[in-house]
């Protein structure tokens, strides 16, 4: 029997377990902004092989592809830039600024996609590539994009991703 998956309630985000695996705790990734969390698996790449005149192939092989998450996080903060984007933060409060990193650096936790009913998708360890969409007019709003990759976790048996049923004491 099939089970309804609707809405979005947050995206969280938790430090990878120093043994590998999952995060142990996990908090609000900030706002995510409307209409823009999709989980998206890509067909899988495929090598076929003919006999010469054959339009039927002798044998097909085929490599699956992880899904990919992808959302908008709204009204982000200096502090969101430099844990996202990279780069450095200097001065407090009204005097912080964030400079950018002309280095890459990777940026690697596990992340949580939770709806309001249904299946709650956890990726155990995820690349994060984060990048700027600030539309500066009156009608725009500052966001920041993500796509977020599933990686092979450390910890053996651990599975790349997962998804549980949410219910009143998951996620916690």
């Amino acid at each position: 029997m099939g089970l309804i998956s609707l809405g979005l309630t947050e995206i969280q985000v938790g430090a990878i377990s120093e043994d590998g695996g999952e995060a142990k705790t996990y908090k609000k990734i900030g706002k995510t902004y409307q209409n823009t969390c999709k989980l998206v698996q890509e067909s899988a790449d495929v090598t076929e092989h003919y006999e010469e005149g054959q339009s039927a192939p002798e044998v097909r092989k085929r490599k699956k592809k992880v899904p990919i998450l992808t959302f908008s996080i709204m009204d982000p903060d200096v502090e969101f830039l430099k844990a996202y984007l990279g780069g450095t933060v200097a001065g407090d409060a009204d005097e912080a600024e964030w400079s950018w990193s002309d280095t890459d650096e990777n940026i690697e936790a596990s992340i949580r996609a939770v709806p309001e009913v249904g299946l709650v998708y956890t990726i155990p360890r995820a690349d994060i590539e984060a990048v700027l969409n600030a539309e500066m007019s009156s009608q725009g709003i500052n966001l920041v994009d993500f796509t977020v990759t599933p990686l092979k976790p450390k910890k053996s048996g651990v599975a790349t991703i997962k998804a549980k049923k949410k219910t009143s004491s998951f996620p916690g």
